[in-house]
């Protein structure tokens, strides 16, 4: 086994509108990349697509998912509050891929079987690494809680031993479908290891609609065997939440990359229509070479805390250039939960850097 190291990536984006009409998963014809390896390599995908809010968008919500070579992996279904609010999906594909010609895609349907979604911004990101430590689960067995405290989701839990110090790069995604038993408050996810982080929330746009939430962890590890367990559980306090589809996915870097890591509980507050800094997120770094950067980021408004109806945005801003964003709504005239979550990738020069994590209201 070879802990991982950066080879070449790709990063597709695009705020040209895409529409779907679709009961069955379609090309995002703004998402697609088209690429050659001369030898096997392992590839993390992530692609992440919403509409804008006012934009076309049937009150059942959006299917997304992301295609590799023709197979559909890690589908993933969202509602909005209501009608044409602001609705988003993301999600991540790991593997190992053979020397030869490959095509990745974003995919779009609605999620209900019935009218129109639209796309309005979207990545594309793809990460071609050198070496082949990581674990990957897509499974869609049906999963319920009925508790309010998080327990273990029995088809997201991987152990392994490193073949050396690195640094690792946790992340789970969860949905239910249109229709599964799925409570009007919705779900929370957290990622253990030891213990629980990344807490993140979601609820559907009224009882047994779609939605999905992802979140990430980071830390150091040695040698030593490692558990790592999705865990989720309802935010309220009476009913039923589902999980149709999750994936658990780890990444474990050579101990030579940097890393810095953001979890906090803080909330912060703003009235702006445009993005500004969440001052809980922010990251300074020194380099004393040139360095390929990834960021993955997640904003989520806990239940019961009151915020606009039309919903949230969380972005990416890098040495003050905003780079990638995410928007969500949030139903019960914006009492219930919601979050947003993004990915962006660079290639940074030897000086000082900030990244930021940036917020708005829709």
């Amino acid at each position: 086994m070879t802990l991982l190291t950066f080879n070449s990536k790709y990063v597709v984006q695009s705020t040209v509108q895409v529409q779907s009409s679709s009961a069955t998963l379609e090309d995002d014809t703004e998402a697609s990349q088209t690429f050659a390896l001369t030898a096997t390599q392992t590839v993390l995908a992530i692609y992440q697509a919403n509409n804008d809010d006012g934009v076309t968008m049937d009150a059942g919500g959006m299917t997304n998912a992301i295609s590799v070579d023709g197979t559909d992996f890690a589908n993933s279904n969202d509602s909005p509050d209501t009608s044409n609010d602001a609705c988003r999906n993301c999600m991540f594909w790991i593997g190992s891929l053979a020397a030869g010609n490959h095509t990745i895609k974003g995919r779009v349907s609605n999620a209900d079987g019935t009218g129109t979604v639209s796309i309005n911004n979207r990545i594309l990101l793809i990460y071609i690494l050198n070496g082949d430590e990581f674990q990957y689960i897509d499974d869609a067995t049906l999963q319920t809680s009925s508790s309010s405290t998080f327990a273990n989701d029995p088809n997201a839990s991987v152990t392994f031993t490193p073949s050396g110090n690195c640094v690792a790069l946790y992340l789970y995604n969860v949905t239910n479908v249109d229709a599964a038993t799925e409570d009007s408050l919705g779900k929370k996810i957290a990622i253990n290891v030891a213990s629980d982080f990344s807490q993140a929330e979601i609820a559907p746009n009224t009882l047994n609609d779609a939605d999905s939430v992802i979140t990430y962890y980071a830390n150091t590890l040695g040698a030593v065997a490692t558990t790592v367990i999705g865990r989720f559980a309802r935010n309220g306090t009476i009913s039923t939440v589902t999980i149709s589809r999750r994936q658990l996915g780890v990444l474990l870097f050579a101990n030579d990359t940097l890393l810095d890591s953001i979890t906090s509980d803080v909330q912060v507050t703003t009235a702006s229509g445009t993005l500004v800094n969440d001052t809980e997120a922010t990251v300074n770094r020194i380099t004393t070479e040139t360095r390929e950067l990834l960021v993955v980021a997640m904003g989520t408004k806990r239940v019961t805390t009151s915020s606009a109806a039309s919903g949230e945005a969380y972005g990416i801003q890098t040495n003050s250039i905003d780079r990638q964003l995410s928007r969500s709504s949030s139903s019960l005239g914006g009492a219930n939960p919601t979050s947003e979550s993004t990915a962006f990738a660079q290639n940074l020069t030897a000086g000082s850097h900030t990244i930021q994590g940036r917020f708005s209201k829709n």
